[in-house]
């Protein structure tokens, strides 16, 4: 089994993610609050991505390619958990 590949000192093994985006919509009903409170259903977007996956920090991220010398990629950085910030206005 591959151990991975070592880039910029962090070891990165080959896998996939999945993990659900935001979900803005208009003129819609309300999703079932009951199936939001046991967080069972995805109602947000949801995406996968393959390729060599790091845990950096509070970050995941995944490269799905790169050049021959190893200098630029393509990747996608996902937050590990997303930070959130709720300002109620009376």
């Amino acid at each position: 089994m591959a151990k991975g590949q070592l880039i910029g000192g962090i070891r990165f093994r080959p896998g996939e993610v999945d993990w659900e985006g935001t979900r803005t919509t208009f003129r819609e009903t309300l999703p079932d609050f009951q199936k939001l409170r046991d967080g069972l259903v995805y109602f947000g977007s949801r995406h996968t991505t393959v390729g060599l996956v790091a845990k950096i920090g509070r970050y995941i991220l995944v490269i799905t390619e790169q050049d021959e010398t190893g200098s630029e990629y393509d990747y996608t950085l996902i937050p590990a958990k997303a930070k959130t910030a709720v300002h109620y206005h009376d």
